[in-house]
């Protein structure tokens, strides 16, 4: 299984979602050497002013592949960025992970996965997803769901023409 989440991925998401003119919102990206570290997520309200929403942040392995994602939301009262959740992707021979961590403002860091979804290659074209959510004592995780998501053969066969 090859990863899908690369510089080439989040690049391709950040232009579609610039590129969209009906949308009311506005993209500020540092993009150095053709990779983006960070998107700042702006709104236009009704009476054209803008005002700052989201930021995201991207950090890369040696191969390219995203190994974190770091969502932060604007907090007017501070008038500052406050850190919210991440996403951590873990890379294996058959698939990868993505870890959702949330922001714990007492501590100053981020807490312990709240949820992990795992992405295993089990043959060609079939893949299994399976969710685990963290219980309320925060001891244990569970099963939320799982599936098998099976890539159409038409494309399989289209990619090698």
């Amino acid at each position: 299984m090859e990863s899908i989440i690369t510089i080439a991925t989040v690049l391709t998401m950040y232009f579609n979602a610039a590129n969209d003119v009906n949308a009311p919102y506005f993209y500020n990206s540092d993009l150095e050497d053709g990779v983006i570290h960070k998107i700042e997520v702006y709104e236009q309200k009704a009476d054209n002013q803008m005002c700052a929403k989201m930021e995201y942040r991207y950090s890369y392995d040696e191969q390219g592949r995203l190994t974190t994602r770091e969502v932060m939301r604007w907090d007017n009262g501070k008038q500052d960025w406050v850190n919210d959740f991440r996403h951590t992707y873990k890379y294996y021979k058959n698939g990868y992970n993505v870890e959702t961590s949330h922001w714990n403002a007492e501590t100053q860091a981020y807490d312990l996965p709240s949820e992990v979804t795992l992405y295993r290659s089990q043959a060609p074209c079939l893949t299994s997803v399976k969710t685990y959510k963290m219980n309320e004592k925060k001891d244990n995780m569970y099963l939320l769901s799982s599936m098998i998501v099976m890539e159409p053969l038409d494309n399989r066969l289209l990619a090698t023409k």
